[in-house]
Formats: C-alpha cells, structure tokens, sequence
C-alpha cells in the first residue's frame, strides 16, 4: 500500500454463540482476506459513479444546454444506489459477500453496455434506465464491502476509510481518463461497451474470493434507536452528507460548466474532471501520512477551509491555471472530511453493524448523488455559475458543522 498504516485484524474469529444461524465455518471461511483485497471492490464502485460527468459532454449537454433533463439523470443514479444498497441488506443472508459483491460487478457491466447504447437520440427513459442499473451495481457493491469489513473497522475505522477513498477515488480517476480519451470520436460507444469487461473481470475474480461475513448480534431496536439518537452521530451523519454534496456538485458538472465558462474542448474538460478526482485521492494519501501527527479537528477545520476558498478560486477563473489551482484546492480540502467524520461516526456507536454503516455511507452518497440533481435545476434558470457556488454553500455548512462538533466535544468532554 502507498502508505504505512496499521489495517487493523485480518483474521476473522467466528464467535460460538453465533445468532444469525451461519456456522463457525462459514464464518472464518474469509479469515485470511486482507482489507485492501475487500476494498479493491470500491474501484469499480468508484469507476461507476464518476462516468456521469464525463457522459454529459459526451451525450451533448454542452450544446444542448437542457441541463434540467441531464439532472434527472442524477435523480434515476441515486434511486439505483439506494435500491441497491436496500436490495443487497435483503439478500446478504441468503448469499455469501463474494456472491453479492460479483453480482454487483456484473450488474455493472451490463449498465456499461446500456450506457454504451444510450447516445442520443436514445430515449430519455432508456438512459435513465442505465443510470439506475449503474446506482444499483454501485451500491450493491457497497454493501457487500460493509458485510465483510467489520473486524478490520472495529480495529481502526479511520484507516479502513481512509483506504477506501483512496480506492474509490483510484476507479473514479480511471473512469472519468478512459471518457476523455474517447470524446469526440465517432467510436465512443463501442469504446464504452469495451470497458464493460473491467466491471466483469473484477465480478469473476472477486466470485473466487471467499470473503469473510460479519456476525451479526441482533440487538433490540431500542439499543438502535439511541445509537442513531445521539446528536453527535446525526450531526456527523450531516457533515458527510454535505461534503458529498459539495464534492460531488463539482464532479457532476466540471466538464459542462469549464466548457461554457472557458470555451474548452470536451477532451480537456473531462480530463480536468480526471485531476479533480486524482487531487482528492492523493489528498487522501497525504491525510494518511499526516493523520497520527495533527490533531483531527483541525484538519478536518483546514479542509473546509481550502475546499471554500478552491469554490472561490474555480468561480473566478478565467484561465486555465486559474481552474486548475481552483480544482486542485477543492480535491485537496475535500479529500480528508470523509475519513475522520467516519471515524468519530464509529465512536458513537455501541456495536458494528454494516447495516448501519451501510446506511450512513449511503445517505452521504445520496447527498452526493442528488445535489448535482437540484443544482442542475438550478442551473437551468440561474446559470451554470451556480456549480461552484452550490459547492461553496456545501463547503460553509461543513465547516459550521466542524465548529459545532467541536463545541459539542468540549462541552460533553468527550
């Protein structure tokens, strides 16, 4: 791995009193997976979901400038993530992770290959469709990863995060790069249905895998319902969902708007939207190194920082230098909220369960998901200057969120 971290327990011990009817050895059939061989699935879950905002210019919405009806698309992405996360809690104990996860892959191969069909004059609804099969492919993938993760979190949840985003970013980079090479090609389609085979390659390998499965103690919903009582967890639960937001009202709509802003071809726009996701992985490389020796909540108060002041920056540009120091800051001060916010979120939880970790990662992501739904309603009226500025608002109340958490902490002296 790119970075010394301690991944925390790679053994996984089946306890005897086990209460959801698996048996000790299924239990400890995925005993000896390391977390990152998991977490590679977050590459294709992370290769997903960065393909909308490459597929706008593609699709001519740069031309076009119908930018309510691309923002449906959104909508119908982040209805497939929730249908996918809620269908893959369903059947996680009739399938073994490894099932769920190669299902979640090849669902997202086959939205690849709709996707690749998808090019105008397709149908709006049958693009729509491929938007929500794709949701469906992320989240199931997720919630496959959060089945299987639970020693290793329980040991250190903020460096199992931290890898994560590193992965989920590494496929987001790669998606958006593979895009802008195909732009302005007459071969784009079928460049598309090609990539297909990296979602399905990784659905077969990972169905050789055997990963581990997490015990589930079921607790009565009353010992739940204090957990997701506790306002420190709800306002943490509210700090990703608005850094989602804000990250993600960028990635959604970069391209479009750096080529109504600057006049940029399509190519270099999408190959902007590849740096942006490239500076949030390696500000989450950097955050690695630096997470043992700076104090959390003043990272966590430096990254809105930056993040507001990259808003800015990408507002007022007028060149390309200007953009890309905009981009630069706004994937830096993004890149480190994730993480931490995840680990004081796994404190103020009497127990694991990937459930409720599947639901907190999902509500953040639907945050993301759908803010490039209203800002590109916003936009339709108001401009597209409205996508910087949507990320400044996000990057205000992540910070106002930072400082009430911090007061909350010294108040409660926890």
């Amino acid at each position: 791995m790119p970075f010394d971290y301690d991944y925390g327990v790679t053994e996984h011990r089946a306890e005897s009193d086990n209460t959801d009817g698996h048996t000790d050895s299924n239990s400890a059939r995925g005993e000896a997976v390391k977390p990152w061989l998991i977490l590679r699935g977050l590459i294709i879950s992370g290769f997903l979901l960065a393909l909308p905002g490459g597929l706008l210019p593609l699709w001519g919405y740069h031309i076009r400038l119908e930018f309510g009806t691309a923002a449906n698309y959104f909508a119908f992405l982040g209805l497939g993530l929730a249908g996918g996360a809620w269908l893959g809690m369903r059947v996680s104990d009739k399938y073994p992770p490894e099932k769920l996860l190669a299902g979640g892959c090849f669902t997202g191969a086959l939205a690849l290959l709709m996707i690749a069909l998808g090019a105008p004059p397709a149908s709006f609804w049958y693009q729509s469709l491929g938007f929500f099969v794709m949701g469906a492919a992320a989240g199931a993938i997720n919630t496959a990863i959060f089945e299987s993760l639970a020693p290793s979190w329980e040991s250190n949840p903020a460096g199992i995060a931290l890898a994560g985003g590193i992965f989920f970013g590494a496929g987001s980079v790669t998606g958006a790069w593979l895009l802008s090479r195909c732009l302005g090609s007459v071969s784009a389609p079928r460049f598309i249905a090609i990539t297909a085979l990296i979602p399905g390659a990784a659905g077969w390998l990972f169905s050789r895998i055997p990963l581990p499965r997490h015990s589930r103690a079921w607790l009565p919903m009353s010992e739940a319902v204090k957990d997701l009582r506790s306002v420190m967890a709800i306002m943490f639960a509210l700090l990703l969902f608005f850094q989602f937001a804000s990250e993600w009202s960028i990635a959604g709509w970069l391209p479009v708007f750096l080529i109504d802003r600057l006049g940029m071809s399509p190519e270099t726009a999408v190959l902007l939207l590849a740096l942006y996701w490239l500076a949030l992985t390696g500000g989450r490389v950097v955050t690695a190194r630096v997470l043992n020796s700076v104090r959390h909540g003043n990272l966590l108060a430096v990254s809105a920082f930056c993040a507001l002041f990259g808003c800015i920056a990408l507002l007022a540009a007028n060149s390309i230098m200007g953009v890309i120091l905009g981009i630069l800051l706004i994937g830096s001060g993004f890149s480190a909220i994730y993480p931490l916010a995840a680990e004081r979120i796994a404190t103020r939880f009497t127990y694991y369960h990937p459930g409720y970790f599947n639901g907190i990662f999902t509500f953040a992501m639907l945050g993301g998901i759908f803010a490039p739904f209203m800002v590109g309603h916003l936009a339709n009226g108001a401009g597209l200057w409205m996508v910087p500025f949507a990320a400044m608002v996000g990057s205000c109340a992540v910070f106002a969120l930072v400082l009430l958490i911090w007061l909350g902490r010294k108040v409660s002296g926890s």
